[in-house]
C-alpha cells in the first residue's frame, strides 16, 4: 500500500500550489523523520531530489527556510489537509468485490472548482485518492 505522496506527484502542482503546500507545512512546524524532497538546478533544469528525512540538522533547517524543501505527504497529513477544508466530512468507500472505488468529499463552496473528478475512481490507492482531494484544496485555498 502507498503510503505517501512521490515526486511524480509533486509535480503536477503549479509554482503557487506547491508554495500553498510548503506554507502549510511550516505553519505546522514538520516534524522529525518528515519526508522531504529538495529544489536543485543542474544545468539549467530545475527539478526535486530526494527523499531526505528532517533529521532536525543544519541541512534540512537551511532547505526548509530558503524555500527549497517539499514535505511527501503522508496520508495522515493529506487526511489533516483536507479535513481543514471540509463541509461536512469525509466519506471513502469500499465495495465487497473491490472493483470500484468511491470517493466523495464535499470541499467549501468557496474553494470548490467548476468540475471535480467523477464520483467512481476505479483502481487507485487510497493515497492517490487522497493525494485528488489535497490538490483541489491547494488549488482552491
Amino acid at each position: 500500500m502507498k503510503q505517501r505522496i512521490t515526486i511524480d506527484d509533486l509535480n503536477e502542482l503549479s509554482t503557487e500550489q506547491k508554495e500553498r503546500l510548503r506554507k502549510w507545512w511550516m505553519v505546522r512546524d514538520p516534524g522529525l523523520s518528515d519526508l522531504y524532497v529538495v529544489k536543485v538546478k543542474y544545468d539549467d533544469v530545475t527539478r526535486y531530489e530526494g527523499p531526505f528525512v528532517n533529521s532536525g540538522h543544519r541541512d534540512f533547517n537551511e532547505d526548509y527556510h530558503k524555500g527549497e524543501a517539499l514535505p511527501l505527504l503522508s496520508i495522515g497529513q493529506m487526511i489533516e489537509m483536507v479535513q481543514e477544508n471540509l463541509e461536512s466530512g469525509l466519506l471513502i468507500e469500499y465495495n465487497n468485490d473491490k472493483v470500484s472505488h468511491y470517493f466523495h468529499w464535499k470541499l467549501s463552496k468557496r474553494i470548490l472548482p467548476d468540475s471535480l473528478p467523477s464520483n467512481d475512481i476505479t483502481n487507485l490507492e487510497l493515497c492517490d485518492l487522497l493525494w485528488l482531494a489535497t490538490k483541489t484544496v491547494l488549488a482552491f485555498a
